[in-house]
This record gives C-alpha cells, sequence and structure tokens, in this order.
C-alpha cells in the first residue's frame, strides 16, 4: 500500500530551492564539500568516469612523463645519448623525447642508450616509474572492466493515462546490453514539496508497483502505479503537483548474470517530464523467421489518446 515514509536520505528540510534530486545520469544532484581525499577517492574517481574521459588522462599522462624526462635528459646534453645525432634544438629534444618513450616503457630498440652517470641514473629512474605507471594503469583499466554495473534505458517521459478503472503513472525501461538481468525490482518515491509558499521542506511518499519484480528483463519493463484509493497522488490536482514540484524518484535492482552481482539503477521523472493522456507504443516486433525484434529507439514512442 502507497503511504507516507520518513526521509529516505534525501533530506526534508533546506535553506533554498533546489534543484531536482536525482540527475538525468543517475547521480544525486549533492555536491560534497571537504569529503576524503587520497588514494582510494582517486581509484573511485578514476574507475568511475567515462572510458573517454580516462583514456585521455592516461595518454596526458604517458606524454607529461616522457616530455618531463625529455626536458632533463637535454639538460644533461644530447651528446649523452649514444645514438643521437644532432641538429636543431627541436630536433635534439625530439630525439631526448623518443629515448624517454623508449625508456619509459622498457622497450629499448637499442638505437639510442644512455651515457655516462647522469643519464643512466636519469633512464634508470624513469624505467622503474614506466613499470610502476603501466601497472597502475593496467589495474585501473581492469577495475573499470570488472566493475559490475547497469546500463538501463529509461523512457524519457513518465505518462499518465487511463488504465483498468483509474488512472496510472507508467514508464519503461529495457537493457541496452545484451547480457541476462533477472530478478528485477522496483521501487518508487513521490517527492512533493510540502507548501509552495514554503518550498524547503519535502515530503516523501512509498509508491506501488502493480508487478514489483519480474524474473527476467529480456525486453521492455513497463512499470505502472495506479492512481487508485490508495495512492497519495490521487489528493493532488495536476496544478498542485507542479506547483509542488513532484518529482518520481525510481529505484531498480536487478541480478547480473555476467557478473553474478547485485547492480542497481537511480532514475527520476521531474513535472515537466510527464505527458498527460498518452500510452506507450509497442517497442518489439516479430520477423518472418519468428524472432523477436526489440527496438531501443522505439522504447520512448508514445501516442496521444
Amino acid at each position: 500500500m502507497s503511504k507516507r515514509i520518513n526521509d529516505p536520505g534525501f533530506g526534508a528540510k533546506y535553506s533554498g530551492r533546489t534543484k531536482r534530486i536525482i540527475n538525468k545520469d543517475g547521480s544525486f544532484n549533492v555536491h560534497h564539500i571537504g569529503a576524503e581525499t587520497g588514494i582510494r577517492s582517486l581509484y573511485k574517481e578514476l574507475v568511475s568516469m567515462s572510458l573517454s574521459r580516462f583514456l585521455f588522462l592516461v595518454l596526458a599522462t604517458y606524454i607529461s612523463f616522457n616530455t618531463l624526462f625529455a626536458s632533463i635528459y637535454y639538460a644533461i646534453g644530447i651528446e649523452h645519448i649514444q645514438g643521437a645525432v644532432g641538429g636543431s634544438k627541436w630536433e635534439d629534444f625530439l630525439t631526448c623525447f623518443y629515448f624517454s618513450t623508449q625508456t619509459f616503457t622498457t622497450v629499448g630498440y637499442g638505437a639510442l642508450s644512455p651515457l655516462g652517470t647522469a643519464t643512466n641514473l636519469v633512464a634508470s629512474f624513469e624505467a622503474l616509474c614506466g613499470l610502476l605507471a603501466f601497472a597502475l594503469a593496467t589495474g585501473l583499466l581492469y577495475g573499470r572492466f570488472s566493475k559490475p554495473h547497469s546500463r538501463l534505458m529509461f523512457s524519457k517521459n513518465a505518462l499518465v493515462a487511463p488504465h483498468g478503472d483509474s488512472d496510472a503513472i507508467m514508464f519503461r525501461i529495457s537493457n541496452k546490453r545484451t547480457n541476462v538481468l533477472m530478478d528485477m525490482e522496483a521501487r518508487l518515491i513521490l517527492m512533493v514539496k510540502d507548501d509552495p509558499n514554503e518550498p524547503h521542506r519535502r515530503s516523501y511518499y512509498q509508491l506501488s508497483p502493480e508487478v514489483e519484480k519480474i524474473h527476467f528483463l529480456p525486453l521492455s519493463w513497463t512499470i505502472v502505479h495506479a492512481i487508485n484509493g490508495d495512492s497519495p497522488i490521487r489528493k493532488y490536482t495536476i496544478d498542485e503537483l507542479k506547483k509542488l514540484e513532484a518529482e518520481l524518484l525510481i529505484l531498480i535492482t536487478g541480478f547480473d548474470d555476467t557478473f553474478n552481482q547485485v547492480v542497481h539503477s537511480r532514475h527520476s521523472y521531474t513535472f515537466d517530464e510527464f505527458v498527460f493522456g498518452a500510452r506507450f507504443k509497442m517497442p518489439y516486433s516479430v520477423d518472418k523467421d519468428g524472432v523477436i525484434q526489440m527496438k531501443m529507439d522505439d522504447l520512448h514512442e508514445y501516442e496521444k489518446l
């Protein structure tokens, strides 16, 4: 049964107006000032950032390290690199940079080698840094790929439409990947401001989906909350929900068969993302061979009633 609940962890009182609770990417709209920093925090950031940012950071770090050591070799003198052919200052620096990359990666083609105590000491230290850096990068890359996380697609809008003997709120989810998700469970929370004239206090209501759990998610799942006599939404008008800045908070959990671990996904719909008087179109079809074709782009499609 739907009921009012205590603060689920988002806070009930604020000193000013806030944005949505859960951002579109599933993150919470919270910025921690003075949060703990250190190796563990850095590790979390590195394994959580996007792949493009991670690869850019690896490349930037690689270039920066080699530029630093190339500058040291250049300061020592290019004559202390055996096999180096003198030229302009830029050519000499590039020679030092190429020698640094070979030392850093421990490739050692043999065309360039260190001469003298100073150059050998720097090259020895750089080789150690290279081994540690690549070990760290390999561990981070493995951590990123081995970390289980869901890739659920939520419909762009939540719909409000007639359903059975009453209206209902409904939205759809589907798995972006081809892996198997099992034992899926949905939990819904409605957040409203207590008073439009005092927008700094929030109230939370637990909403009951018609179907809370499904065994598998090979296609799409339309999650429905009936606005019947038990629903707290029933006591609000559309205008009141708009003024109270209603937000539907969603937590989806499931079991990832690939990693054998439970995964979570968060999402929310603000009032301006609700569409009234509409129903979803069918997102899949069957081809001539009897194979079901799930069309991910059609997950968001709906039609007005």
